[in-house]
């Protein structure tokens, strides 16, 4: 008799397995790096947070200048590993030694770090925008014209209603204004 057991497991063909010390990096973080890292995959719009660490390890290098600052030591109890490739992992590896921090730190550092520049970024613009509204707004406001002041400008534009004697004060502030800055 012959036996055709179909729950025989077939060996698997296709799996790719790397030791953890070729490409694998592991790192904890602590409450407030997860935070930073959220934000930072909101503010680049990315899927992954392994995609996340891959930008900011590749961001890196616009942190130049800056100080690399780490978060408040506490419970660093969020695991986190990634997958890198062996280059890239011997950089991230060779530029913690070079710093004296371990890896874990210097990924925490790199994460929190971009955070903060981007928010400091995204701070500066958002002032500067205030800045252009806040200089490109419309004065108006109401005064008292002395009876004096409001016979000259009779005078000068004819019996107008207060609206139009407005009107034609400002077109002729705008043609002054104008003619003063050329």
């Amino acid at each position: 008799m012959k036996i055709n057991n179909l729950n025989v497991e077939e060996p698997v063909r296709h799996r790719n397995i790397v030791p953890p010390e070729e490409n694998l990096l592991g790192f904890y973080l602590g409450a407030e790096d997860v935070h930073a890292l959220g934000r930072l995959r909101s503010r680049w719009n990315l899927v992954t947070h392994e995609d996340t660490i891959k930008r900011a390890l590749e961001e890196r290098y616009s942190l130049k200048g800056f100080t690399l600052t780490l978060t408040k030591t506490g419970r660093h109890v969020n695991q986190g590993t990634i997958w890198l490739e062996k280059d890239v992992r011997k950089k991230v590896i060779q530029e913690a030694s070079k710093e004296g921090v371990s890896v874990a730190d210097y990924v925490r550092g790199i994460l929190y770090s971009l955070d903060q520049k981007l928010m400091l970024e995204a701070i500066a613009e958002r002032e500067r925008q205030a800045k252009i509204k806040h200089d490109n707004r419309v004065l108006s406001f109401r005064t008292f014209v002395q009876p004096e002041i409001r016979e000259k400008l009779y005078k000068r534009y004819g019996r107008l209603s207060d609206c139009d004697l407005m009107a034609a004060l400002q077109q002729d502030a705008m043609e002054w204004l104008t003619t003063d800055l050329k």
